[in-house]
């Protein structure tokens, strides 16, 4: 998937990954949405200082380590930065991490609840969308038993 505009610039300097990583980590700006009553609208936003005035405690050195904040600092360096958030990109992942620990890992849908930080009702709403003939087999005997083997008395 395409990343936006403001974060693929962003990737161009420290790389796809990295710049995912740091939009994900960035602390979001949450405002009134004046459109609809009671909305909000949230927002990420970061000040890249210049390379002089790059102290080691500033968030970009937290988040990405001292190299890639320099590289930033360098074609950035005294600009406020507005990425988009890419949850689009986040929510794809977030979904196929939960098919995944779900079938392949044989995981409970509480336990990948707790562990993706979603609701038990999100991950049975996943586990519904996937089409039973995608369903991989278990792979040991404490696996979730696959339906339609069980009806045709293919059991394991």
């Amino acid at each position: 998937m395409r990343l936006p505009r403001s974060v693929q610039e962003i990737a161009d300097v420290i790389g796809r990954e990295r710049a995912l990583y740091l939009v994900g980590h960035l602390p979001r700006c949450t405002t009134r949405d004046k459109r609809y009553p009671g909305a909000t609208a949230s927002h990420v936003m970061l000040y890249v200082p210049t390379v002089q005035r790059l102290q080691l405690d500033h968030d970009l050195v937290r988040i990405l380590g001292y190299k890639d904040a320099i590289k930033l600092c360098k074609a950035f360096g005294g600009e406020i930065l507005q990425p988009a958030s890419c949850a689009d990109i986040y929510r794809r992942y977030r979904d196929s991490m939960i098919a995944r620990l779900l079938f392949t890992e044989g995981m409970s849908v509480q336990n990948v609840a707790a562990i993706v930080g979603v609701s038990d009702r999100h991950v049975r709403g996943i586990r519904a969308e996937i089409p039973q003939e995608a369903l991989p087999t278990p792979a040991n005997d404490n696996a979730p038993v696959n339906k339609q083997a069980r009806a045709n008395g293919k059991s394991k």
